[in-house]
């Protein structure tokens, strides 16, 4: 196997290890590779990932664990291009051009138009050889929410639902069911460490009193910022999305003109994005969203939410998990109305069995 693709499999199979782990900047997983001058013995002698909170960055990281020798040659391995913009430290580039680092081999690009390109043109100017494009069709898969922030300012979407065998998510208007079993629960905290924010609608809040957190043991501090989505702000204050908003960040997006309802509620620590009528739309939220450095967004309800979502064809992959029983009747439908001048198709991607339950994974 080629050397490069041999060390860049190995940083992508790090990389699928730190998701939803160094928002908001992305994970990226670097290694340094140690050569003879025949390159016959090539050996890893330092890695670093993306720590947590998005700083220092993965090159910064395995650049300061490392002791360069005389005679030998350095690669340095990474998932992403080095950044070459400078913010609170300087630039992975400026790190690099520092050090004995002879070449330098990506996998994909940086979409960000910060670098894109320039970071690989830097380091060329400067000497050091460089190889990108290396497994990108891998990588672009992991990075596909970061890639649809820098290029298109949104994240990618999401959404999850928790249904019975005929697509019901509640056995009646207003009321919280527990619908699917206690290993696809443990999988929505596992998905919840992956994304940078999960989103609900105010009926969620309000009916479900869902916590919208992890509580698996390690991936507690990986919990996603809570966004609410509430045109009256009419949400029950003593709901448990408000016990812990100091330890998860919480944000509603509301119609202006709330005034005294903002009071109350920014006294729960909360973050209010105030709109007016005409700029409340997902499309606009969405976009606020990207701003903040989210990348990946989980939305989690309700049925008028998802289905807002899908009507505005902003819907990226589609997440059910299916219980063995049927509800029927009053229940309440995962999916309203949607526009009929638009057809919506999905590819399907996995099926699941999950004890008695289903996991279903659909794709645009």
């Amino acid at each position: 196997m080629d050397l490069d693709i041999k060390y860049i499999k190995i940083t992508i199979f790090l990389l699928k290890k730190i998701i939803g782990t160094t928002f908001p900047n992305p994970p990226v997983v670097s290694l340094i590779v140690e050569s003879n001058k025949k390159k016959t013995l090539n050996k890893i002698v330092s890695f670093g990932c993306t720590f947590e909170g998005g700083r220092p960055h993965a090159e910064a990281v395995a650049l300061r664990k490392i002791i360069f020798k005389k005679n030998f040659l350095y690669t340095l391995y990474t998932s992403l291009e080095p950044c070459c913009h400078s913010g609170r430290d300087e630039s992975c580039v400026s790190k690099i051009l520092k050090t004995k680092i002879n070449r330098v081999v990506f996998s994909l690009r940086d979409p960000d138009k910060r670098v894109n390109g320039l970071g690989e043109k830097l380091l060329r100017n400067n000497g050091v050889a460089v190889v990108g494009g290396i497994l990108t069709e891998e990588t672009k898969k992991i990075y596909s929410g970061y890639i649809l922030n820098r290029k298109f300012h949104r994240p990618k979407i999401i959404i999850k639902i928790g249904s019975s065998l005929d697509t019901k998510i509640a056995s009646k208007p207003n009321k919280s069911d527990r619908i699917t079993n206690d290993q696809v629960k443990k999988i929505v905290h596992v998905l919840r460490s992956e994304a940078d924010a999960v989103l609900v609608g105010k009926k969620t809040v309000n009916i479900d009193n869902p916590r919208l957190n992890c509580r698996i043991e390690g991936l507690k501090k990986f919990s996603p910022i809570r966004i609410i989505l509430s045109k009256k702000l009419d949400l029950n204050l003593n709901s448990n999305i408000f016990k812990n908003c100091k330890i998860s960040p919480t944000i509603i997006f509301t119609l202006k003109n709330q005034n005294q309802k903002i009071k109350k509620i920014s006294e729960k620590k909360v973050k209010v994005f105030m709109l007016n009528k005409r700029m409340f739309k997902l499309s606009n939220i969405i976009e606020e969203l990207a701003k903040l450095g989210v990348c990946n967004l989980l939305v989690e309800g309700g049925g008028e939410i998802f289905t807002s979502f899908l009507n505005e064809g902003l819907v990226d992959r589609l997440i059910i998990f299916r219980s063995n029983s049927l509800i029927g009747g009053m229940g309440v439908n995962a999916i309203n109305v949607l526009n009929k001048n638009k057809k919506l198709t999905f590819k399907h991607k996995h099926l699941s069995i999950i004890r008695n339950n289903t996991m279903e994974i659909l794709e645009k």
